[in-house]
């Protein structure tokens, strides 16, 4: 039994990610400022949980006297479009709150920094195949922000002897997004508007690539990633599907998964920063977990739309979460 913080913990991945280690017996704190957008909140009643933010000085010595010996970081400003509303919290969120969390690590001797950084780093690469060795490009400001919490995990906590690993986290989908949120999440969005009956809109070509991960896939991976004896002690790994579909063909995924009907799609221009190619090898994966499967989209989203056919067309879907036991009408 490890003592664990979820930073995040309150959000899509994050609430996944503490049911998970709950399972294993393990004493959790969820640390969550409960802005989450693009998934549905869900504070579990098994943990400790402080509501607080990274940047916060004061919140931050709140984690320090519940004394984490491993942490997941997980709380982030997450969507690409949004941070063009609001480039300084952007920032804020995932660059300094990250360089806050690497300087209580250290006063706390941690055993593990795990930081979910993301695909957006990279940019488009449009020849080949992302790797780990692939240029640093970043075409958004999420990017940008994502890889500044990278470096700062570098400069603070690279010549300690506490293990770091980053995990670049590409297209994640499944329960518990929030459908209403249209800023976020490929999959999530176009699944909205067939939830509600609408024309699916693009913004940017149908040409464009995404690798598409299921939930459980990536939070069994953070999972494994704790007491993996395979990892170095500074590693950054693609935590990918490598599961390869444009957009054109996701979307047809989308419908037949839906069992929907004469369901158009309007195209229109593309949102900023949005890149054309996010697609990887995942061998550095596999091979430092080996046996990881991975979820095939066909049976990803039919789990997906299970649960989305499920539901009312309602604004707020707070009291929907997977994780309650509610009645659906």
């Amino acid at each position: 039994m490890s003592k664990i913080l979820v930073t995040g913990g309150a959000g899509f991945i994050g609430a996944y990610l503490v049911k998970k280690l709950l399972e294993k017996k393990h004493k959790i704190l969820i640390f969550d400022n409960l802005s989450t957008i693009g998934g549905i909140k869900y504070i579990n009643k098994n943990c400790k949980f402080i509501k607080g933010n990274l940047e916060n000085p004061n919140d931050v010595k709140k984690i320090a006297k519940w004394k984490p010996e491993i942490i997941f970081h997980l709380a982030a400003q997450s969507a690409g479009e949004s941070a063009y509303s609001n480039p300084k919290n952007d920032y804020l969120s995932n660059g300094f709150g990250t360089y806050n969390l690497c300087v209580l690590a250290k006063k706390l001797n941690l055993k593990h920094f795990i930081y979910t950084s993301s695909v957006a780093v990279y940019g488009s690469n449009p020849e080949k195949k992302i790797n780990e060795k692939t240029p640093i490009k970043p075409d958004s400001i999420y990017g940008v922000s994502k890889y500044v919490g990278e470096m700062f995990i570098d400069q603070e906590l690279k010549k300690t002897k506490i293990k770091t690993t980053v995990l670049r986290v590409f297209n994640t989908y499944g329960p518990g997004e929030n459908l209403n949120f249209l800023k976020k999440g490929m999959v999530s969005i176009y699944s909205s508007y067939v939830w509600r009956g609408k024309p699916i809109i693009v913004k940017g070509s149908l040409d464009r690539v995404r690798d598409i991960t299921y939930i459980d896939d990536v939070v069994s991976v953070l999972c494994k990633t704790m007491h993996n004896k395979r990892l170095k002690k500074n590693e950054v790994i693609n935590l990918s599907s490598s599961n390869s579909l444009t957009v054109k063909t996701l979307i047809k995924e989308i419908i037949l998964a839906s069992k929907k009907k004469n369901i158009k799609i309007v195209v229109t221009k593309s949102t900023p920063g949005d890149s054309k190619i996010f697609h990887t090898n995942n061998r550095k994966l596999l091979k430092l977990y080996p046996g990881t499967k991975f979820t095939t989209i066909k049976e990803g989203l039919k789990k997906y739309f299970d649960w989305i056919n499920s539901l009312p067309v309602v604004k707020n879907l707070e009291n929907y979460h997977p994780f309650k036991k509610v009645k659906f009408y």
